[in-house]
């Protein structure tokens, strides 16, 4: 079952990517990201016809605090229209507002150009030599996450919420592991690469996380190369590799291929 926190955190990536989305559109996309499982799945008993997981969508618009509200996971839910509008928002504490209407047409175009070309493997199953889909790379992930949030404290308290591991519930899906926020206000995209070994040493990338890093050079992507990393006490070093450093200053060398009935 997932809880209605847990489905605000969900939504949250996906409202960053698409800009803006009324309650229609995200019913009918969120099981492209996340796993129902069977309890969501389930009539609810209040209203023939919806599920469980529905029904809490939906009290995420009820539960908003006013007709135009921010959660703090960092979007806005507008209850002044209907069907209900999810925004993608920008900037901190006093600040904060829905990111513009030409950002939002740009997101929009950017998504129904790049996901022809990307698909959405959620929990993944198949081994692959890449240190993050081990207990290593799980640890290097909290590491970062727990790091971030005491970064964002620094300079907002109040965005903390806006901290969030996608990977832990999410899988592949969306190309990184943690959404952040800088000190501008705005979302930042951390990929986590474990090692325990030196700061040069290889890393493995899916296809998802380089399109990703492709679609993004010239926004806030970046990989958290964390390094010298001792599993006992869940501390490491860290370099921080933009997108554009990434894609021109690193080689990628095809090793792995899926294989598919045609």
């Amino acid at each position: 079952m997932h809880t209605e926190p847990e489905i605000r955190r969900a939504i949250k990536p996906i409202i960053e990517k698409y800009g803006q989305l009324n309650t229609t559109e995200l019913k009918a996309i969120l099981s492209e990201y996340i796993e129902y499982d069977e309890e969501d799945l389930q009539e609810s008993d209040t209203r023939n016809g919806e599920t469980l997981i529905e029904q809490r969508i939906r009290n995420i618009v009820s539960h908003a605090r006013s007709e135009d509200y921010v959660y703090p996971e960092g979007f806005k839910v507008n209850k002044t229209v209907k069907p209900t509008l999810f925004t993608a928002i920008t900037g901190l504490s006093a600040n904060l507002k829905e990111i513009s209407i030409s950002e939002i047409t740009k997101r929009r175009k950017s998504v129904k150009k790049n996901d022809k070309k990307r698909k959405i493997y959620k929990k993944i199953d198949w081994t692959l030599e890449n240190e993050r889909r081990t207990e290593l790379g799980t640890k290097g992930e909290i590491f970062v996450y727990e790091r971030e949030k005491q970064t964002v404290a620094e300079f907002d308290e109040t965005a903390i919420n806006r901290v969030i591991h996608l990977s832990a519930k999410q899988g592949d899906g969306f190309g990184y592991d943690i959404e952040s926020v800088n000190k501008t206000g705005e979302t930042i995209f951390i990929e986590v690469k474990t090692t325990t070994g030196a700061v040069e040493t290889p890393f493995y990338m899916s296809v998802n996380e380089k399109s990703f890093f492709e679609e993004n050079i010239s926004n806030n992507a970046y990989i958290y190369r964390v390094y010298n990393f001792n599993p006992e006490t869940s501390h490491g070093q860290i370099k921080i590799i933009s997108a554009k450093e990434l894609l021109e200053n690193y080689n990628f060398d095809p090793i792995s291929f899926i294989v598919t009935p045609k």
